[in-house]
């Protein structure tokens, strides 16, 4: 039992002075500065020659745009379900010291809406609106 343990502390007492070992290695000031290298500046200097221009050539035909021929979830609701008008009624709210607590907030003036009817209608399908 006394021998297991013996061996437990020396392999974790010599993987602790491996860690710190490679940790405090110093590196050189040289290595990278202090800016940074681009990739192009990083692969000249390992390669030696200059980095090809990488650029990716546009198409010459132009994007189709399939949006007038294809068919959507929300543009069939929309088509066949449509709205019915709830108008919106604007509220302005001057600015006021609002108390919370022992706090007075200053609150700057807002505009705000409300629905006048509690919840969105809409037209039946078969319905002409």
């Amino acid at each position: 039992m006394v021998a297991h343990n013996k061996l437990y502390m020396i392999i974790a007492l010599s993987s602790v002075l491996t860690l710190c070992a490679c940790a405090s290695a110093k590196v050189s000031s040289n290595a990278v500065p202090e800016g940074g290298l681009t990739v192009s500046q990083l692969y000249e200097q390992s390669i030696g020659d200059p980095m090809p221009s990488w650029s990716v050539k546009k198409s010459v035909t132009k994007p189709v745009n399939y949006e007038g021929y294809t068919r959507n979830a929300v543009n069939e609701i929309n088509v066949l379900f449509k709205p019915l008008a709830n108008p919106q009624i604007p509220v302005y709210v001057f600015p006021h010291v609002a108390l919370i607590g022992d706090e007075q907030l200053i609150k700057p003036g807002y505009t705000t809406a409300f629905f006048l009817y509690k919840q969105n209608q809409f037209a039946l399908a078969s319905e002409q609106f």
